[in-house]
């Protein structure tokens, strides 16, 4: 086949020409020349009882969060400005109303305030179910997208995976962050008190990474000229996830105006937004790998170079095809080629299975922290074991080879271990085993054991050849999902699972002996404000020192379990209510004791509802149902405790 070399030469020309044209082209050199003319502002369709809603309220109480760049923030010279600002000042005009800006910036400040009816409007706020009982939401008008910033130079991370053994910067106190932690276990988390503190210790290398939001990024980067920084990759774009993004909050007794204020944000159109977004997010323009460019047009010339070479070899081939004598010797010489190439295969195939062993070895041997390699011979007698059980046992390979049966906990498994090599006789492999054994240090660790019988030449059994995987992480992981699916997480109580079989249990115990069981229902009083007001942090370190309180008061005997939220149910065997009550007074009791967490101090304190087996009923589930029932009682009743009684069930009924 001839290869034309002007057609060669042209596919290179015209390469450069498109490398060329990247270069000169922008995104800038198509923009629109004419401008469209300036249309008027478009009115608000309000219904009459709304345009008199907004006659009788023309000044409306508005807070902004101040730290919240560049949707809302305090600039150097101490004015608010941002996006939410440039947003809430058009709906001023749109709706000819006049928004007081309530002064303190502060978010825990306007949260409280807003609660409280002291301001009616909140700017920027995250639309979640525990707020909506305080709040009426628009629909989200301020989307954010998370992103992975890393420095310029930083090619380690390019998504989200390879965060994994990662020092990662996060702002405390946003919600996000929580989910980040959850779905990054293997990351370090590196927190900060700001995010333009997470962008510093990304470019002082005190962070390999930090995750913040988009526009925040780039206005922050902007503003202080951090240029050796870069969006390495999305962590995930929240366009359809409220999770993060930003509705105006509005007093839960105005709900007229949270339907105003849509109606208004409906009105600003997607032009005027990105008008809005552009004044403070800075472009983000797409550069030109010239490196990937260069790559491609180096590997283009390198195989042009060789096209051009195998051209030349093959009209020289061509020559000496032409001044060979005869068919017969060019024959000869092609069938002579053969020979050698399959005399030279059949050599290199034989050494490759004659290395296949050593390779397959030194595969093993290099996996160090994991698995080791050994073989014994018909006595079931160590001839080799690799280096690699120093580094997972801590015994070097002489102390293993004598003394591994010293070496073996006591854990029955282990019996079974010489029984494995018997089927070796009747040519049988057997399935992977496991055996528990103690280590250097003393630790006990699981190995998992792969047996392979080995033959010589004759076919003739000659020993075992085996891979030990040290399987202790996911014998610990799966004893840990154990204990999960029996006790909380948080306080390490029962959970309602065990908590229900346990009941069963204990009443079945009662049953034939002929006593009483008491069931506490108990509920924190107050535990919703303090998790609302200071933070689920404080809320999870609340409901753990609950839990510590209760325990305290009960005998080994009893159960304690955490069935959800802050309700929590004791199981007492052998108590009646005589006994019952004195334990329910010392439990109240503790409750009431502050609760102290570093600068905070607060008291709360707690309603129980006792239900009483056999007195009340002989069902487990009803005994539960009956004590909540109490437990309602006490709490509506301000009696602290109650014991149930039959009428109770209508006194509930009539007040749901």
């Amino acid at each position: 086949m001839k290869i034309n070399q002007a057609h060669a030469m042209h596919y290179l020309i015209s390469l450069f020409f498109f490398i060329f044209l990247l270069n000169v082209a922008s995104a800038d050199d198509f923009a629109d020349i004419v401008s469209a003319p300036k249309k008027p502002a478009p009115v608000v369709q309000l219904t009459s009882k709304e345009q008199a809603w907004l006659a009788n309220h023309k000044k409306i109480r508005i807070a902004f969060d101040g730290s919240l760049p560049p949707y809302s923030f305090i600039n150097d010279a101490g004015q608010l400005e941002g996006i939410a600002i440039e947003v809430m000042s058009t709906l001023s005009k749109r709706l000819g109303i006049k928004f007081e800006t309530y002064p303190n910036t502060s978010w825990n400040k306007v949260y409280e305030a807003a609660a409280a009816h002291k301001i009616d409007v909140v700017a920027t706020m995250v639309n979640r179910p525990d707020r909506r009982q305080w709040f009426n939401f628009t629909q989200p008008y301020l989307i954010k997208t998370l992103v992975i910033m890393t420095k310029r130079d930083n090619v380690s991370i390019k998504s989200q995976s390879d965060l994994v053994g990662k020092k990662v910067a996060m702002v405390k106190g946003y919600q996000f962050v929580d989910r980040i932690i959850k779905e990054l276990p293997s990351a370090t988390p590196y927190f900060v008190s700001s995010m333009l503190d997470g962008l510093k210790t990304v470019s002082t290398e005190k962070a390999d990474a930090a995750i913040t939001f988009m526009a925040t990024a780039g206005y922050l980067q902007t503003k202080y000229l951090l240029t050796d920084l870069k969006i390495a990759a999305f962590y995930d774009l929240n366009s359809a996830n409220d999770s993060i993004n930003e509705s105006i909050a509005i007093r839960n007794d105005w709900p007229i105006l949270a339907d105003i204020l849509q109606k208004a944000l409906v009105t600003i159109s997607e032009e005027e937004m990105q008008n809005i977004h552009a004044k403070w997010v800075p472009s983000i323009k797409s550069s030109i790998d010239y490196e990937l460019i260069w790559e491609i047009v180096t590997a283009f010339i390198s195989i042009l170079v060789l096209l051009l070479l195998w051209i030349a070899r093959v009209r020289r081939q061509n020559k000496k095809i032409k001044l060979s004598k005869t068919e017969v010797q060019t024959t000869n010489k092609i069938l002579q080629a053969l020979k050698s190439d399959l005399e030279h295969l059949v050599v290199k195939r034989t050494a490759e299975l004659n290395s296949s062993e050593h390779k397959f070895r030194s595969l093993v041997e290099n996996l160090r922290n994991e698995y080791f390699f050994y073989q014994r011979d018909c006595d079931g007698i160590f001839t080799y074991i690799s280096p690699s059980i120093t580094n997972i046992l801590g015994y070097t390979v002489e102390q293993f080879m004598a003394h591994y049966h010293e070496y073996l906990t006591d854990n029955p498994m282990n019996l079974k271990i010489d029984e494995y090599a018997e089927p070796y006789d009747q040519d049988r492999q057997n399935p992977p085993y496991q055996l528990e054994i103690y280590s250097a240090q003393k630790n006990i660790h699981w190995l998992e054991v792969t047996d392979t019988p080995a033959y010589d030449e004759d076919n003739k059994y000659i020993g075992v050849d085996g891979i030990v995987h040290d399987i202790t992480l996911r014998k610990q992981a799966d004893d840990r999902l154990i204990w999960l699916s029996h006790y909380d997480e948080l306080t390490g109580l029962a959970n309602r699972r065990l908590f229900a079989d346990q009941l069963q249990h204990v009443i079945s115990m009662a049953h034939r002996t002929n006593v009483s069981v008491s069931l506490f229902y108990l509920d924190l009083d107050r535990f919703k404000f303090v998790n609302d007001t200071m933070g689920h942090a404080i809320g999870d370190e609340v409901l753990k020192e609950t839990a510590i309180r209760i325990s305290s008061t009960l005998r080994d005997s009893d159960i304690a379990a955490r069935l959800g939220g802050d309700e929590f149910a004791l199981l007492l065997p052998q108590t009646d209510a005589d006994g019952a009550a004195p334990v329910a007074e010392k439990i109240l009791k503790k409750l009431c004791e502050p609760y102290i967490f570093g600068d905070l101090e607060f008291t709360l304190g707690g309603s129980i509802g006792i239900a009483i087996y056999p007195q009340d009923t002989t069902n487990s589930e009803t005994l539960v149902h009956f004590a909540d029932t109490a437990m309602y009682h006490a709490k509506q009743g301000k009696h602290g405790v109650s014991f149930y009684f039959e009428s109770m069930q209508k006194k509930k009924a009539v007040g749901q």
